[in-house]
């Protein structure tokens, strides 16, 4: 028989941050090779809303709107429902998600590149939809803007998952109001030249939103505290009341009972019952009361 708790099933153990970089890069080249397909298939006439209507029209506005949805992905791409920390790595997420996003606007911008070329005359000569390949203020805006839009996007994304459905219920709008936002600023960016002001403007907005993440990044297990584990010390006491529960009934031999294998709190101690030898002396005999007079018997005859 065992004198210890059986050990817990070990958990799964946490992907490497090497795992977790490569999976969300890999998947956003998927991504940016998608939306680069649905540019061509829009400046090819093929993509429709459905059937019956005119088809997409492959201009600056269309592509503002895939380098939007680009942006929009990019938090969903850490979630694993499937793992405790829910994809946002309890250690090492800072550089994870500063990297990430470098990486994943590099990419992006290298990708958008090639969309003049599948735009063709459909997009306004001298925006950002036409001449992105060849102006380097174009593609320095671009870049701002990925870094920008993507860090207060991962902010948002990442507290609405991590605080589960009440925080999701809280960030809701927010969260809304952020898609209605990073579509209209992609919309303006490629349907317009490219300007100082938007540089600066978009510079400052990825400075702040790169701090800011970095921040929420670093009070990840603040905002989240991580379960508690049971020291040496709490486990040896625990297992030390668990058999104490048993032998207390008599069923010491390991076999489970409903009600004794969860800690209880104890039970009051019955009095012990006094000894033969503690008990007052008895009498060898009971005491004899006065005893009845016979009457006188007179002679036989």
């Amino acid at each position: 028989m065992s004198d210890s708790l059986p050990a817990p099933p070990p958990e799964e153990p946490v992907p490497t941050w090497a795992r977790d970089y490569l999976r969300v890069i890999g998947i956003s080249v998927f991504a940016v090779l998608f939306l680069t397909l649905l540019i061509g298939l829009a400046g090819t006439g093929l993509l429709r809303k459905n059937i019956a209507t005119d088809p997409v029209a492959g201009d600056g506005l269309w592509a503002g709107i895939c380098a939007g949805l680009l942006v929009l992905l990019f938090p969903f791409l850490f979630f694993e429902q499937a793992r405790r920390d829910s994809g946002f790595r309890r250690s090492g997420l800072v550089p994870l998600l500063l990297l990430g996003i470098l990486t994943v606007s590099v990419i992006g911008v290298l990708a958008m590149m090639t969309w003049p070329f599948i735009l063709g005359d459909r997009a306004m000569p001298g925006t950002v939809a036409a001449e992105l390949t060849t102006d380097p203020a174009g593609i320095f805006l671009v870049l701002l803007f990925l870094l920008a839009a993507t860090a207060w996007n991962t902010c948002l994304v990442m507290n609405m998952i991590i605080f589960g459905w009440k925080g999701a219920l809280v960030l809701i709008l927010p969260f809304l109001g952020m898609v209605f936002l990073i579509e209209f600023a992609g919309i303006n960016i490629f349907e317009n030249p490219p300007s100082t002001t938007g540089i600066l403007l978009w510079g400052a907005l990825a400075l702040v939103g790169l701090v800011v993440l970095g921040v929420f990044g670093a009070l990840r297990n603040v905002i989240d505290r991580p379960p508690q584990q049971a020291t040496e010390a709490e486990r040896a006491e625990f297992t030390s009341l668990y058999w104490e529960e048993r032998n207390r009934y008599g069923h010491g031999d390991g076999m489970r009972l409903p009600g004794i294998d969860s800690h209880q709190p104890p039970q009051p101690t019955p009095s012990p019952q006094p000894t033969p030898s503690q008990l007052p002396p008895r009498p060898s005999q009971p005491p004899r009361g006065p005893q009845p007079q016979q009457p006188p018997r007179g002679p036989r005859g």
